[in-house]
């Protein structure tokens, strides 16, 4: 018989070796690669692990992705309930085969299939299929397979993550949140057991099916443990004792647009381990839903908010949007990643733009006069005028016409590249395209960016206190998702703006007090020191607010998301105080250090603000950034010749020159000054122009108010359906003077000390010509126009 093998062998060696290699091959490519091509849910997790939202698979299973996070009491419940010899054998346990062949040879009513966890796997990694023995030796040889390729502790976690739980529920996760509303690894022992038994018939048996069965099954598997000692006495009665879940519960849904926004950026049917705060998450959401119920009165639909911490640019808040069952609410949209109108939440950093550039200093005045620029005519919100303003009060105030002749100052161009170096990539267009209007809300921005931007200039003025130097890290978007690589601190000397004039935009943005005729609300108070920005798009079609601190970071947006603007939509009287409330709930913070090594003391005008020329009267030392050293000396300041008793302006061609006083006089333009002193009384005008020195090379001591040269005007219709007067209005430094008022080359009448006149244009252009006693004039063009 010897002889025979052998002889069989040596003849069909490369038959047998052939046929050996093929079964290798086949038992190599019986395990599926991968294992499991389900399409799982996509998962959302806080900073603590804590679930914040999930979706549903494609096909309709709560399925969370795989993780290796199985914790020990469940494994000890699954093994014990399943697979007691688990690890003990290769994937086939025969004994156990052979015990159920037995048993079911018999015809025993209950069947069973001696199958172990490794071929239960092998099983579902096929979709679960109809039990044959065909299909058991399938099972068999992908097991060993299995064994071959994975540890006792990958085979577990596979298992844990693929079985079904009841219902639509697969997997350990999905089932510890559907059921008991929590992680797995937070489970006590009664419920550990309660999903071990599961699997085993989770078409029959599970919450709010045969509920008694199952407490049966549940107490049967803690005896074993038990009676193993896997538990003492007292954990086995109080388990017991749990009472099991009577039907699956809803999944949390917190930050269902932070999973919208996660899904599209990084593929969904993953597990993302974000930075978000449930606790302020939630409490936030609480605020804007309350605030909500005030607005949806005036059709207000929809708000956003998000919290950064400006150290790190981490997320601990995400409200995209706001609740609603009403779907053309558009609640579905996600406001913080979409792009909306700025208003005027760039103008602290043009102030500060102009800081580092040395082009003016905190307290430099900006003309504030009614303007137009080209077609482009930019107003105040409160529709009154200064005449000249501190570029700080300007900035605390949102001054719209010194914002616009700040831009003018820097460059419009300028400026766009600057904003995109900080992150704005919503502002696409050229400069051409935006224009001046750009600084009132003539560009889109998403408030994702508008907080990352002010985070990451919060964040450069606290590296640069900590290090004394920049860090080239510090301008960056914020980050939602826990496990990116961390930012380390990387040396520069250079950044693009500095630690000085960061510091002076925000003390200029903590200024919490605003005329009542604009905000309606005098003060704001928190619980600490906030710079803080308003911002209103045009048509009242978006309220923002930004605030920040050292530690917090908060973006407020509040409209329609359709674009539909409503009355009385302010940032000043919507979105602060929502950002207001939001800050209430965050911890108290330190307020910024000061970047004493980029700041310089220094002489400054108390009168213009700029830094202070030899004539200047009044100085002052202020603290102020080493770039605005570069700015210009004040040149308001102007030696005025003036007669032996300092009355009357004269010059050598008219007075001696021995009997002169040469006195130094604050010096505005007519229409400057008529603004001016109206909040200024203490204003003194530099002297007249004695009558006998006045000749044809004398200046003009007057100047149009209202209309300006290029204006387009329209007029509204009155009550009766006529159009309303143009009124307009013109400003002499002496009060005794005359001006004589000329339109299109007709004399329409002569005004005295207030120099107002009404007239009914019709459309199109016209001419307008004033001219005073001693014969000087001014000439302007303006349209009257008629809306399409």
């Amino acid at each position: 018989m010897i002889q025979k093998l052998k002889y069989f062998t040596r003849k069909y060696k490369k038959v047998i070796i052939f046929t050996f290699l093929l079964l290798t091959i086949a038992f190599y490519c019986s395990l599926p690669k991968p294992l499991f091509k389900s399409t799982y849910s996509t998962v959302l997790y806080d900073s603590q692990n804590k679930l914040l939202n999930a979706k549903i698979a494609v096909d309709g299973q709560w399925r969370f992705p795989y993780t290796d996070s199985i914790p020990n009491k469940f494994k000890v419940c699954l093994v014990e309930f399943e697979d007691k010899h688990f690890y003990h054998h290769f994937g086939v346990n025969f004994i156990s085969l052979c015990n159920a062949a037995i048993k079911n040879f018999k015809k025993s009513e209950k069947k069973t299939g001696g199958s172990t966890l490794t071929m239960q796997l092998a099983r579902l990694s096929r979709g679960n299929p109809s039990r044959t023995y065909t299909e058991k030796l399938i099972e068999i040889i992908i097991a060993t397979r299995i064994e071959c390729s994975y540890s006792k502790q990958e085979i577990i976690n596979y298992y844990s993550c693929n079985a079904p739980f009841g219902g639509n529920v697969v997997g350990l996760h999905a089932a510890s949140w559907r059921y008991f509303g929590r992680d797995p690894k937070n489970l006590s022992w009664s419920e550990s057991a309660l999903l071990a038994v599961l699997p085993n018939a989770p078409s029959l048996i599970y919450p709010g099916k045969n509920h008694n069965l199952l407490i049966q099954k549940r107490n049967r598997l803690l005896q074993k443990l038990y009676n193993k000692n896997i538990i003492d006495k007292l954990t086995y009665e109080l388990a017991l004792q749990e009472n099991i879940p009577d039907k699956p519960i809803a999944l949390p849904q917190l930050a269902a647009h932070l999973l919208q926004r996660a899904s599209k950026e990084n593929g969904e049917g993953k597990i993302f381990y974000t930075t978000i705060n449930s606790q302020l998450q939630e409490r936030c959401k609480a605020i804007i839903d309350n605030q909500m119920l005030h607005l949806k009165s005036n059709q207000i639909n929809n708000a956003c908010a998000i919290i950064l911490d400006t150290k790190s640019g981490n997320v601990l808040a995400y409200i995209g949007n706001t609740d609603s069952e009403n779907k053309e609410d558009n609640n579905d949209v996600d406001i913080i990643s979409s792009s909306r109108s700025s208003g005027s939440l760039l103008k602290p950093i043009l102030y500060a733009s102009l800081l580092n550039e040395g082009k003016i200093t905190p307290n430099s005045l900006i003309e504030d006069i009614p303007t137009q620029i080209g077609s482009y005519a930019p107003k105040n919100f409160n529709l009154t005028y200064d005449g000249l303003v501190p570029a700080n009060e300007a900035i605390a105030r949102s001054l719209n016409v010194p914002a616009v002749k700040m831009l003018q100052q820097y460059g419009t161009a300028p400026f766009l590249f600057q904003l995109r170096k900080l992150g704005f990539t919503t502002i696409q267009k050229g400069a051409k395209h935006y224009g001046l209007s750009l600084i009132l809300g003539g560009a889109e921005v998403s408030p994702w960016e508008v907080a990352s931007v002010y985070a990451s200039l919060g964040r450069t003025l606290t590296s640069y206190n900590r290090y004394g130097t920049y860090s080239k890290h510090d301008i960056r978007p914020a980050n939602y998702l826990r496990f990116e690589e961390k930012k380390i601190f990387v040396s520069t000397k250079n950044t693009i703006i500095n630690a000085g004039c960061i510091w002076q935009m925000l003390n200029s943005m903590t200024e919490l007090v605003r005329p009542d005729e604009y905000s309606g609300n005098s003060i704001f108070s928190s619980t600490s020191k906030i710079a803080w920005k308003t911002g209103t798009s045009f048509g009242f079609r978006d309220a923002w607010a930004v605030g920040l601190n050292q530690k917090y970071t908060v973006v407020v947006w509040i409209g329609n998301a359709d674009g539909e603007g409503r009355p009385g939509l302010t940032g000043i009287n919507v979105a602060a105080p929502l950002m207001f409330s939001i800050f209430n709930i965050l911890t108290k913070n330190e307020w910024f250090s000061k970047p004493i090594k980029n700041l310089t003391n220094t002489g400054i005008c108390s009168e213009s603000g700029c830094r202070a020329s030899e004539i200047c009267p009044n100085t002052k030392m202020l603290t102020i950034p080493f770039s605005t050293l570069k700015s210009t000396v004040c040149s308001y300041h102007k030696i005025i010749h003036c007669d032996s008793t300092g009355q009357f302006q004269v010059n050598s061609n008219c007075y001696p020159v021995i009997k002169m006083k040469h006195l130094p006089y604050f010096v505005l333009s007519p229409i400057q000054e008529f603004f001016y002193k109206k909040s200024h009384l203490e204003f003194n005008s530099s002297p007249a122009i004695a009558s006998y020195c006045i000749d044809e090379t004398t200046i003009a001591n007057f100047d149009l108010i209202y209309p300006r040269n290029g204006f387009k005007i329209y007029l509204p219709l009155d009550e009766n359906g006529k159009k309303n007067d143009l009124i307009m209005n013109a400003t002499h430094k002496s009060v005794h003077s005359k001006l004589y008022w000329y339109l299109d080359k007709e004399y329409i009448g002569e005004t005295s000390r207030y120099h107002q006149i009404s007239v009914k244009p019709n459309k199109g252009r016209h001419e307008l010509v004033i001219t005073e006693e001693k014969g000087k004039s001014i000439k302007v063009y303006f349209d009257i126009i008629e809306k399409k």
